[in-house]
């Protein structure tokens, strides 16, 4: 079976629909379409290597309308995730959206009542469930060597660099926590196997006065579902000499164990046996190629579902709303 693959965007991460591609033999690219008016068709063309073999629109709803498409990719300025992922499940596509689903619980709630209505896959790029160390973790908390999860730290650090325009304003970034935070929100949930019930949170811009929209830094405490708790911190201050462009780190402790994922990607577990450091192989599917699997067969379980996709934007952009206001959000 051909899967009909689109591009909407190239202001999100569409490197993971290149590496899928290469692991679904099934996808075709076959159309692309700037997500915004500084974007260009045919320079997206060529960063995702199909240049003369994808058609290249100038309008997206151009595209819909005249293309069958089975997945839509949709990754353009994070301001308008919510209104492109709308129109492509109402043209009957599969969603595979950037993160966050929307930058406001209006956008959040279209995006709920087109699923809805079409009842399409929907997926978001959320990649660090297919980190080899994240999913080892988790089955390592599922097997109850580390007892309860009782308190966790998660970590994003992301040197700050040349961002485009859009990171400028509020209304066209979204904030520090619903785009970098996101994916510890995410994966601290994932792997714990807890429900957040409340958060406080704050935000902080001192630096970078040229980009008076983005935040220099986040940090939140949230209240989990079994009386624990736990705190995470997001930032753009990685200095400009670190090894990695990223520094993200988990350690989460339960009555019998702790557990800690380090910068460098490596999994230690620490029990009554002593210390152990765990390697574990990569999955044999990357985020995007699992969506595609699950959109060419319904039986094929995705790691992330769209009832997860929407819980974890409402879940940041609540939190934002904690940082925004001072209060105790109830989540």
């Amino acid at each position: 079976m051909v899967c009909r693959i689109a591009v909407i965007g190239g202001s999100g991460h569409i490197g993971y629909v290149a590496e899928g591609m290469r692991q679904c033999p099934e996808a075709v690219l076959c159309a692309v379409a700037p997500g915004s008016e500084t974007e260009d068709g045919t320079g997206l063309c060529r960063r995702l290597g199909a240049v003369g073999t994808a058609r290249v629109y100038e309008d997206y709803r151009d595209l819909l309308a005249r293309e069958e498409i089975d997945i839509a990719v949709v990754a353009p300025e994070f301001h308008r995730h919510a209104t492109i992922t709308c129109a492509a499940l109402e043209a009957g596509a599969a969603v595979y959206c950037e993160k966050p689903l929307a930058l406001t619980a209006a956008g959040l709630d279209d995006v709920r009542q087109s699923l809805a209505r079409t009842r399409r896959p929907l997926g978001m790029m959320l990649a660090f469930r297919y980190e080899p160390a994240f999913r080892e973790a988790r089955d390592i908390v599922r097997s109850g060597r580390i007892g309860t999860p009782t308190v966790g730290y998660a970590q994003k650090s992301y040197k700050r660099g040349r961002r485009p325009d859009s990171y400028r304003r509020r209304e066209t970034f979204g904030g520090i926590i619903p785009w970098v935070g996101i994916h510890a929100v995410d994966w601290f949930r994932w792997v714990s196997g807890c429900e957040y019930r409340a958060v406080r949170a704050l935000h902080v811009k001192l630096h970078c006065p040229d980009y008076p929209g983005m935040e220099d830094a986040a940090t939140c405490l949230y209240e989990l579902d079994n009386g624990g708790s736990a705190v995470m911190s997001f930032d753009f201050l990685r200095p400009p000499g670190a090894p990695s462009h990223g520094d993200d780190r988990l350690r989460l402790v339960g009555d019998k164990g702790a557990l800690e994922i380090r910068t460098d990607g490596t999994l230690e577990v620490i029990d009554a046996r002593g210390p152990e450091r765990i390697v574990t192989p990569a999955p044999p599917l990357g985020c995007f190629a699992d969506f595609v699997r699950s959109v060419v067969d319904p039986g094929h379980p995705c790691a992330l579902t769209a009832e997860e996709a929407l819980r974890i934007t409402e879940i940041v952009l609540r939190t934002r709303d904690a940082a925004d206001t001072g209060e105790r959000i109830v989540l």
